[in-house]
């Protein structure tokens, strides 16, 4: 009987410990499906995966996305009117406790740093990028990966991590977009005289 008890408590033990491992493996995956399928979609300014509109302003509008992680807060496409860019975000964790949003932050950094992604175009790219090490004396961090090629179209191409602080919660993001240069974003008032 000792010896069933035994066997019983050791196969549960195992058990547990598979299933745990099976599930953070599950979980690791899956973000990085979930965000291959947005990126397949950047070249056509995410109009597939795009959903309902949510807002309009005069410089933006927002839409839902028909991509949503699991466990998102929330999801959603922005396209900017000028210069005319798009970016996908998703709300992915928030939290009161700034250890508990660090390791958030890490973990979906791990998975996506070094991944490689396809693109609608069947080039595949690695994303990569240094980790922004949290600081609880700054409100933000922020990862920024960038695909390894010299095609000028990958250039302006990323994919964010970031860990912002808004009181009273730590929130974690990753987003997708088109890194637009500053000048395009705010050009010259170009007086002539």
């Amino acid at each position: 009987m000792k010896r069933l008890i035994a066997v019983v408590l050791c196969f549960t033990t195992i058990s547990n410990y598979a299933q745990s491992k099976f599930s953070f493996f599950k979980s690791a995956s899956s973000i990085k499906s979930d965000i291959e399928k947005v990126v397949r979609d950047y070249f056509e300014n995410f109009d597939n995966i795009k959903g309902d509109t949510i807002m309009q302003t005069v410089s933006t509008i927002e839409f839902s996305s028909k991509i949503i992680p699991a466990g998102s807060l929330e999801t959603t496409i922005t396209k900017y009117k000028t210069p005319k860019t798009y970016s996908w975000q998703s709300t992915l964790y928030k939290t009161e406790e700034f250890k508990e949003a660090v390791a958030k932050y890490r973990q979906y950094y791990h998975q996506l740093n070094g991944a490689t992604f396809t693109f609608s175009d069947k080039k595949t790219y690695r994303m990569a990028g240094n980790y922004d090490t949290p600081d609880e004396g700054r409100t933000f961090a922020s990862s920024v990966l960038e695909a390894h090629s010299y095609d000028p179209g990958m250039k302006l191409f990323k994919i964010e991590i970031a860990l912002d602080y808004l009181f009273p919660d730590w929130t974690v993001k990753i987003m997708v977009y088109e890194k637009v240069a500053d000048e395009d974003i705010r050009p010259s008032s170009g007086y002539i005289n």
